[in-house]
This record gives C-alpha cells, structure tokens and sequence, in this order.
C-alpha cells in the first residue's frame, strides 16, 4: 500500500476517527479487485433518527457507489465532503472538498 497523506485542513477539521474510516473504506475498495478510479468522494452526513455518521462512498469511472452507517465512538458526525487522490508516484491523499 503507498504512503498516506493529509492536508493540514483534514488534520484540522476532521477528527482521526472519521478519516480512519475512510481509508478503511478506501482500502477495502482496493482490494476488492474492482475497477477503480483515481479520485473517490466521500459526502458525509449525519443520519437523523439515530445520529451516526452517514457515508456515501462513489467514484465516476467506473461508477461506483455505496452507503454506509457508522456508530462513532469517540467523535460527533458531520456534513462533509471528502476526496482522496491516488496518484502512483505520490500514494494517497486526503482532501477537504473546498481546498
């Protein structure tokens, strides 16, 4: 697996917790061997009955799209977007939507 990157508004804004499950997601994504796309977006949301942290999971090529629900332990849920960037020669990295 490349190196893993942050940019300092992720370290900044989103709590470990959040960005751990993210590249969980990620990582199960890879090694699913699927086709995947450089870029994945995760909307972040928080689920209204229940509170916990809603993730809506997709790419553009090939399409891909997936929802999951997690019960944070130790963080609030948020409204966010999130992208990470995979490049070869740089590994992985973790961007807020508005950087």
């Amino acid at each position: 697996m490349p190196p893993k990157y942050r940019t300092r508004a992720i370290d900044a804004e989103i709590p470990f917790e959040i960005q751990d499950v993210l590249w969980q997601l990620f990582t199960i994504l890879k090694q699913s061997q699927k086709p995947i796309d450089y870029l994945y977006v995760f909307e972040l949301s928080i689920e209204p009955t229940t509170q916990r942290q809603t993730i809506h999971h997709r790419q553009e090529v090939p399409k891909y799209k997936k929802t999951v629900h997690v019960t944070l332990t130790t963080t609030k849920p948020m409204h966010r977007t999130i992208w990470i960037i995979e490049e070869a020669d740089y590994g992985m990295m973790l961007f807020p939507s508005d950087y």
